[in-house]
């Protein structure tokens, strides 16, 4: 029903823009009167949330007690006798700024066109004429409208042209390991005993209680079918088709 009430109003909204475009007098090869149909309701029944369902949160608090653990009193110990490492100097290779590519845009070159255009095919308009004191809508010939525009168009696009710059290196002093520095080790083992401790025997918990939600049926009107205008094909003799 909607797709037939958008077409009547195209075609209504069509005939009316074509008769202010055409000249009256003209020969009518068909003629049409307006109809109008108006819209349909009806009643529905849907079932609506009155009251939304409910929850609260229990807390149930943790359950503690004590245990005996075995745990370090002194981490082990370990002592070192150290020759030092030797170092020296070198020369060395360094990159101070890496290669890298520049991008340089070229414009596009564009020139401006000139062409004619079809505005309107001609064929048949529509007018109001009064035959046999009946005002009716007539079909009336037109011809063909032209007209010339303008347009840009591309010469040759727009380009990028890449450069590449190269790599700067330079020179630098660096340390240098010559031989590594020696270690004696000397352990002193850790030491260790017995601790109470609070533990967990039952963690915190939530208890979630919800009660049900509350609905009820409630009747509403609603559009079935919107009203609309369109146009009715008439015959009269003598003048239209």
């Amino acid at each position: 029903m909607r797709r037939q009430l958008t077409t009547a109003l195209v075609a209504g909204v069509a005939l009316s823009a074509m008769i202010t475009q055409t000249a009256a007098g003209g020969y009518a090869a068909s003629c049409y009167e307006r109809v109008h149909q108006p819209p349909v309701y009806k009643t529905v029944y849907e079932k609506v949330l009155v009251s939304p369902g409910k929850k609260y949160v229990e807390h149930v608090p943790a359950v503690y007690g004590t245990q005996r653990r075995h745990v370090q009193i002194r981490p082990a110990q370990v002592s070192y006798s150290v020759i030092p490492a030797r170092y020296g100097w070198e020369k060395q290779k360094v990159l101070i700024e890496p290669a890298r590519t520049i991008a340089r845009q070229i414009p596009a070159v564009t020139k401006t066109l000139h062409r004619k255009v079809l505005v309107h095919e001609g064929g048949y308009g529509w007018e109001w004429q009064w035959i046999n004191g009946r005002k009716v809508l007539c079909k009336v010939k037109q011809p063909a409208v032209y007209k010339t525009v303008a347009e840009t168009v591309v010469v040759r696009h727009a380009r990028t042209v890449y450069e590449t710059v190269p790599a700067r290196y330079g020179y630098e002093k660096r340390k240098v390991l010559i031989s590594p520095a020696q270690k004696h080790k000397q352990v002193v083992p850790a030491e260790y005993g017995y601790v109470n401790e609070r533990v967990v025997i039952q963690p915190a918990q939530k208890r979630v209680h919800r009660s049900a939600p509350v609905y009820e049926t409630v009747a509403r009107k609603v559009l079935v079918s919107q009203g609309h205008s369109g146009w009715r094909k008439v015959r009269i003799g003598g003048r239209c088709g």
